[in-house]
């Protein structure tokens, strides 16, 4: 009852996140009886709680080669890959990087090793006197399971790897 009173932009916000809420609750429940599932999971737990030391002083171009797998070693489908590294984003909501960031990031890492060459994008805008940052995938220069109002409002200040440019071969997996 009480969202009913919200405007409108805010019943949006909500909706979205208790259907990302449940998303997450989903994803974890269906990995629970598949072993390769859940040890993805618990591996990708593990590097969430890392990144923000591993992006600490480190420019950022440099930090996203070393993030960069060497090799693809993942058999699961990238769709069920995707769906672990936000569920593990989401239950890391109050980390100073953000969700979007911690999730692109996750997703970078654990498709690229499942042979998915997407990108990973970093965009700005300014709204009145703040700015703002968003990160997100791109596959084929298209957004990769990005909402258009969650990207569109950003002018893209960062792109890697660069258009054209493959993968660097080093990696910190």
């Amino acid at each position: 009852m009480r969202a009913l009173l919200l405007p409108a932009e805010n019943r949006s916000r909500v909706g979205r996140r208790l259907r990302r809420a449940a998303d997450v609750a989903l994803t974890l429940l269906m990995a629970l009886p598949r072993p390769s599932a859940w040890r993805l999971g618990r591996e990708m737990w593990r590097m969430s709680q890392h990144l923000d030391a591993r992006m600490t002083g480190a420019p950022l171009p440099l930090f996203l080669a070393g993030l960069t797998p060497t090799a693809i070693d993942l058999t699961l489908p990238s769709a069920r890959v995707r769906r672990l590294a936000d569920a593990t984003a989401v239950l890391h909501i109050a980390s100073p990087l953000g969700i979007c960031l911690r999730r692109s990031l996750l997703r970078y890492h654990f498709l690229r090793r499942c042979g998915l060459p997407v990108t990973i994008v970093f965009g700005a805008r300014r709204r009145g006197e703040a700015l703002g940052g968003h990160a997100w995938l791109t596959l084929d220069q298209h957004p990769y399971f990005e909402a258009a109002e969650d990207y569109q409002p950003f002018v893209v200040m960062l792109r890697f790897p660069p258009e054209g440019v493959s993968a660097p071969a080093s990696g910190l997996s």
